[in-house]
Parts: structure tokens; sequence; C-alpha cells
């Protein structure tokens, strides 16, 4: 960290000849109530022109930087209240000017009371990010995080829960600043428990600076979840009901206090539901065909919670507890028919009839300490410690028969496993930041520790009693030390605002595998350092151009359980083993980007990532396949993105973004097993709101996404999807009743092809996601004073668990 500070101290003097002015002040309404997200435009005094637009933030305050000197004034615009402006003023170079607080009125034929309430677009476009604001949305009411992201432009979820932005996977899921540790099935399974009452916004960061975690090679999504506002005493209570082919419902209660020196704020929310998911595999290998048709059958329920306190010490410090508490069952049946018989011929030797049926039990919880300082001259100082502990027990009883021609019995092999896995993760982070030769440094460090246990207990199953299997059962424990620092420089020279970072980060990590038979590579050790820069140049052309330019080095760490290198069964005929030689997977990332008018956003990126993890199927004996992660030599991935909003008319407004991705996946491993695969995907995402008479609001919403290259060796076909919902508001704003149906045309199911060394795939599924979705939210309480935001250090860890 010394050496990194010395060199930002050597090379920023020679960039820090521009000018650093800056003009802050706040927007209030004609009750000294803070206005958020009002429009804050500077123009110059002398011809009215734009010079700067931005917008006031959660606390009514807005800050403009970087102005040359001159003459200028603000004007401000809110939906429902005239236009205000400030009196003219002069600024000179390096100058810091607080601007009086600019106070919005009523207009004269409005009452005397005036209730106004600004509506986010449903996607907004900024510098280092997109933010899909789903709090106010229709179609996104009654919903749930996971069908929330599999809705978002550029993000993909295939049929293993695996999610993929831009073409990329090693995606990292945050909620609210805060690694989820999960991956997989588990990470699906958690964000289905999350409510969309519960989210306020998914920020979606493709090309993060140095300060974030260097985990996440396509970049970083944070799940910001719903905090009342406002002072004083309030709450709500939000409810929703959807029926499909089965029926799920969901509460939360959310309640807030604030008193001068103590905030206190909760929320709990209940859950139950079920799906059904037909899938259809036909696989060949080694001159046998297997046509397997089988139906999933899953239900669910449970509760998630969260409660934290801050004590604000003074007018800079601000001490907070927050602790989260969440407990899930999970019931899924799965039963399969496979016939089983010679490629080229129709006739059938054998039929293999199976079920799986497994039950589980999944807690989580953590605890966070924070402190957090901020003063005058611009400095702030935060601190987390975080400790959390993941548990998941899975009981699985998998009886197989098989049927020979005319019905008769040939065999039958019934099994029985036990897995539970306990994950426990302790982090410390320090983050500063100050101002520093006219421009903005930010330092850190943080340290975390992650220790994992998971077991495998595998049974033979003879008339009901179970016979412990020796050769295939085990005990994994895995853990991992990762220290890191980084230090960030941004500063802005006239129209050029530049940012560079870099990040160290040095791992210690220990794989170790008990086995009642002792087998090969018990024990896995690996110790590393690895450099994670950053840089950026924003230039404003002028007030309607704007041109970006991004680069960054990232890594993706191969998830707990996909180290595991002993073999578990998920039926008679496909097994899944890990791979305790699985290298990190390290991506560099460069985007160009270019904004017109604040609105119009095109983006171009580059990306290369060396020894991509992936999930490939291959061939072990005569009738098994199994499942394993290995690492690609090389992915090469290209996209190109436009998005704008579009308003129609005064009563239809709209927004589309559309993709383009060009993938490239290469890898040789020897024995005619290779990789070359390519493929172009485009995306579309667009979304319409209607004011319709008699205070209702409409929303129309649609994706589609093309055939494209999922993992390492899946084709898969396209999907897409159309939503409709409409909206009314009772009781003066308090009650909101949305009604709306998903995937109306029942488009969202999946299908594709993989042809890998002697394996041919071929698969297609479906969900339950033509739904009907009925949401109730009532809101109580006063509704005067902010609330505290904060995150905490355990993101980057938990989301490589999985459920």
């Amino acid at each position: 960290m010394k050496n990194i500070l010395i060199l930002f101290c050597f090379l920023i003097p020679a960039l820090s000849s521009g000018q650093n002015s800056e003009i802050s002040g706040s927007v209030i309404d004609h009750n000294n109530l803070p206005v958020i997200y009002a429009n804050v435009v500077l123009y110059s005094l002398i011809d009215s022109s734009i010079v700067k637009v931005e917008y006031s933030n959660e606390t009514g305050n807005y800050s403009i930087k970087g102005i040359s000197s001159g003459s200028y004034f603000i004007g401000t615009s809110y939906v429902g209240y005239p236009d205000a402006v400030s009196p003219g003023f002069d600024i000179s170079d390096s100058d810091l000017i607080t601007l009086d607080p600019i106070r919005f009125e009523p207009s004269s034929n409005e009452l005397e009371e005036v209730t106004v309430t600004a509506k986010k677009p449903l996607l907004e476009m900024k510098p280092d990010k997109m933010i899909l604001n789903v709090e106010g949305s229709i179609n996104n009411s009654g919903s749930d995080a996971y069908t929330l992201l599999r809705q978002s432009p550029g993000v993909m979820i295939d049929n293993n829960d695996n999610i993929f932005m831009l073409g990329k996977s090693g995606l990292q899921i945050f909620i609210d600043g805060r690694p989820t540790q999960l991956n997989g099935s588990d990470l699906a399974d958690f964000l289905k428990t999350i409510p969309s009452s519960e989210i306020e916004s998914i920020e979606i960061i493709t090309n993060p600076s140095s300060k974030y975690e260097a985990e996440g090679n396509a970049g970083i999504i944070n799940i910001k979840l719903l905090r009342d506002k406002n002072l004083g005493a309030n709450g709500s209570l939000n409810t929703t009901y959807s029926i499909g082919q089965k029926s799920r419902y969901n509460t939360t209660l959310r309640g807030t206090y604030k008193s001068k020196a103590w905030n206190t704020y909760g929320t709990v929310t209940g859950y139950k539901g079920a799906d059904i998911n037909p899938f259809n595999l036909y696989r060949e290998q080694q001159g046998l065909s297997f046509d397997q048709a089988s139906i999933g059958n899953d239900s669910w329920n449970g509760f998630n919670s969260r409660a934290g306190v801050d004590y604000i010490l003074n007018e800079k410090s601000t001490f907070g507890f927050l602790a989260n508490l969440s407990k899930s069952q999970g019931h899924h049946v799965q039963n399969t028919e496979s016939d089983i018989f010679k490629t080229g011929s129709s006739l059938i030797d054998s039929t293999l009839v199976a079920m799986s049926d497994n039950e589980s039990d999944r807690s989580n919880w953590n605890i966070n300490g924070n402190y957090k300082y901020s003063d005058k001259q611009n400095r702030s100082l935060n601190i987390d410690v975080d400790y959390g502990k993941y548990s998941r027990t899975r009981e699985a009883f998998q009886p197989n028969t098989y049927f020979g021609a005319g019905g008769m019995i040939l065999s039958t092999k019934d099994f029985f496993t036990y897995t539970p896995t306990d994950i426990e993760i302790a982090t410390a982070k320090l983050d500063f930041e100050q101002d520093f030769l006219n421009g903005r440094l930010q330092f850190g460090a943080k340290v975390a520790n992650v220790i994992t246990d998971n077991v495998f207990d595998f049974y033979n199953v003879y008339d009901e009693n179970r016979e412990l299997d020796t050769e295939r059962s085990n005990d994994f424990r895995y853990s991992e030390l990762v220290y890191a620092s980084y230090a960030n420089y941004s500063m802005k020279i006239n129209d050029l605002s530049l940012q560079a970072g870099l990040r160290i980060e040095h791992t210690n990590s220990e794989g170790h595998l008990t086995a009642l038979i002792p087998s090969e590579n018990e024990l896995v050790e690996r110790s590393y350092t690895d450099l994670f820069p950053s840089f950026g140049l924003t230039y404003q052309l002028n007030e309607k151009n704007r041109f970006q330019l991004n680069y960054s080095r990232r890594l993706n760490r191969p998830s707990y359980q996909d180290m595991n290198p002993f073999r578990s069964r998920l039926d008679e005929l496909t097994f899944e083993q890990g791979n305790p030689f699985l290298n990190p997977e390290y991506s560099s990332t460069l985007q160009v980007s270019h904004s017109w008018n604040y609105k119009l956003t095109t983006s171009f990126s580059y990306s290369h990532t060396r020894d991509l993890i992936t999930r490939v199927t291959d061939t072990t004996e005569l009738k098994s396949a199994f499942i394993t992660w290995l690492n690609l030599a090389d992915q090469y991935t290209y996209s190109i993105s436009v998005s704008a909003p579009l308003p129609i008319t005064e009563w239809w407004n709209s927004y589309t973004s559309i993709t383009g991705v060009r993938t490239l996946n290469k890898a040789d491993f020897g024995e005619g097993k290779f990789i070359d695969l390519s493929a172009n995907t485009f995306s579309a995402y667009s979304q319409h709101s209607f004011s319709i008479p008699g205070g209702y609001m409409a929303e129309l919403s649609g994706w589609y996404n093309s055939p494209s290259l999922w993992g390492g060796t899946f084709m898969m076909n396209e999907m897409w999807s159309v939503d409709f919902g409409v909206q009314k508001k009772f009781l003066d704003d308090r009650l909101t009743v949305k009604a709306s149906v998903s995937d109306v045309f029942k488009s969202t199911g999946w299908s594709g092809t993989s042809d890998f060394g002697a394996l041919y795939l071929n698969v297609d599924g479906q969900n339950d996601s033509r739904r009907f979705k009925l949401n109730l939210a009532y809101r109580f309480g006063n509704q005067q004073v902010k609330a505290r935001k904060r995150n905490t250090g355990l993101e980057e860890e938990s989301k490589r668990i999985k459920q």
C-alpha cells in the first residue's frame, strides 16, 4: 500500500494543472423538506446555455464539480411544481461555493396542501453503471430477485441457474453492497426468497473500479433493498399472491423509527410457493442413445428478516449495527423415465424409471458493525466488521428400476445421500476518502477469511435399510484467506475527467479431502498475489455529447463446492465431480461509451478471459455421463449496446435497450476433446408506461434473447417474454393496488445442444412462468426524515456458495 501511494504522489502533480471548482447546494419544498431526484441544471448567465446537468440525491443535496471560471445560475425542475432558479453568481478557479437552498413553491392555482411523487425511470444509464429501478414498477411487483435478474438487460440465466452478463460468466451478486457468497442453484434459491417489494433498485456494473473487490469477471450486480427514508415512525405492509400452474404468496412488514440520536429499522418477509418444471434430454454416447423425459415439482417456504440500529454520536460520527437472518425449507421431487437404445435403432433395449426425492433446510445469518466518519473538509472514513454463517442440509432418496421388453424388471438400485454444508465467513474492511491535489483520493484495505465444510455421505439402500458406501463418502474442507488493498485517484481538468486505480490481492487457500477410503489429491494448497489496475477517462465535448473510456482487470475464483474432487450421483445415469485443480479465471475488459443529450447511450466493450471456468458434461463409462468443471484456454467477448428513453406522448413514455454480443470459446484438452465455438447474440428490452384517465397507470414490457453460447459448450436457442400490468392508488396514495400478468405467451422455455468429445446432448425445459399476480401495498406512519443507508464488508465472499 505504501508503494502505491508513493506512485500516486509522483503521477498526480503532472496531471493536476486543471480547475477543480465546485458548486453545492440543496433543493427543498414549500415545507422545507428535501426534494429528491429533482433536475438541477447549471446555466451560463451570459446566454442561458446549458453547462452541466445533475440531480438532487436522496437527501436533496446536489454537487456540480469541475466548473470553469465564469458567471452562472442554477435552474431546478420537479414534477408538480413550477421551475425555480437561483440568483446569478461568479466562480473562479478552485472556488468551493455553497448556494442557499433552492425552494419550490406551489403555483397559485394549486391546493394549499401539495403532495408530489416523482417516479424514477425504470432504467437509468450512469457513466459507471446501469440502474434498474424496481420500486414503483407495475410488472415487477409480485416478483422476486431471481426473476428480475432474468429480465434485466444483458443478463441471462441458464437451466443450471448460472448467471451471465453480456455473454460472460463470473458475475458477482451483492445485496446492499454485501456479497451473497452463493452461486449456482444455491444462489437461485436465495434470490427467489427476496420479493420485489423488498427491492429498491438493481445496479449493473460492468466495469468496476479498483475500489471494488477484484472478484467477478463479468462485473457486479448490486441489489439494493428498500429502507424507509423518512424520519419519525413509519412503515409499510406489502403482500402478493400469484397463480400459474402453482400458487405462491409472500408478505413483507417493514418499519423504521428515528429520533435525534437513534435510528432503528427492521423488515420481516414470509413466503410460500411451488413450481413445476418439465425437462427433456436426448443423449448420444459410445453408440448408445438415451431419451429422457422428466418432470420436477418444487415447493418451498421460509422467512427473511433484518434489523439494524444507528447511533448518531455527532454530525461527524455514526455507529451502526445490522443483523440478517433467513431460514427456508424446500422439497423437490423429480420423476424421470429414460429409454435406452442403440443409436440409429428404434428398438428400445431397456427403460430406466427413476425418482429423486430431495428435502433441504437452509439458514443464513450475519452480523455487521459499522463506523462512519465525515467532516466539512470532505474527508470520510468507513469501517466494517462482519461475521456470517451459512448452513444447508440436504437429504435425497433415489430409487432406480430398469425394465426390459414387456415391462419385466431387470434390476433395482436404490440410493440415499446426506449432504450438509457449513460455511463461515469473517471480514474486516476500511475505506478512506479525501480531496488531494485538486482531485479525490480513495484508499482502503480488506481481509476476508472463509472456512467451508462439505460432508457427502452415500448410502446403498436394501429393503429400506441404509448401508454406508465408504468408497463414495467423504468430507471436503476448504479454507481461504484473502488480503487486499487499493488506491484510487480521480480528478477533472476542464472537460476531461480522469480516474486511475490499483488493487492488490494476496490469496492463501487449502482444500483438504478426508475420505473413509484414502484417495488421490487429498490436499491442494495455493498461494498467489495479483495486481488489478483500473483506468477511466470521461470527456465532455459539449453540453450534449460525452465520451467515456474504461479499462479494468478482474478475476473469478472457483466456487467452494466446485473444487470438491469426490463424485456425487445426480441420478443413475449422471454424476457430478468437482475439480480441486481449478485455477482462477482472469479477465481484462475495455469499454468505450458515448452519451448524447443525457439520454441516448451507446457503448462498445471487448473482453479477454484466460482460464475460463466452465461446466462441461463428458462421458466416463458406457452408459454414464459426468458433469465437471474445467478451465478453458480463452474466451473472447465483443459487445455493443444502445439504450434510450423514448417519450412518445404526454401519456406514453418508453425505454428501450438493445445489446449485441459475439462470444468465442477456445480450448484443447487432448484426446480429441477440444472446444472451438462462437456465437452472435442479440438481446433487447423495452418498457412502456401509460397514464390512463381515472388515475390508472399501465405498463407493458418485454425482452428477447437470440440463440447464444452459454458456458463452454452449450448452444442455446432463443427466449423471449412479454409482461403487462395495471396500477391504481387509493387512500391519499397510501394504498397501491397492482395487477399484472407475467410471460403472457409462455415463451421463456429454454432449449439447446452440446457436442463435446464423444457426447452429444439435446435438451429443453420449461418453468411455471406465466402467472397472474395481485399486489397490495400500504404505507403508514409519518413521512418526514431520512434514514441512513449503508453497506457492509461481507459482499464479495458469500456469492461463491452453491445452495
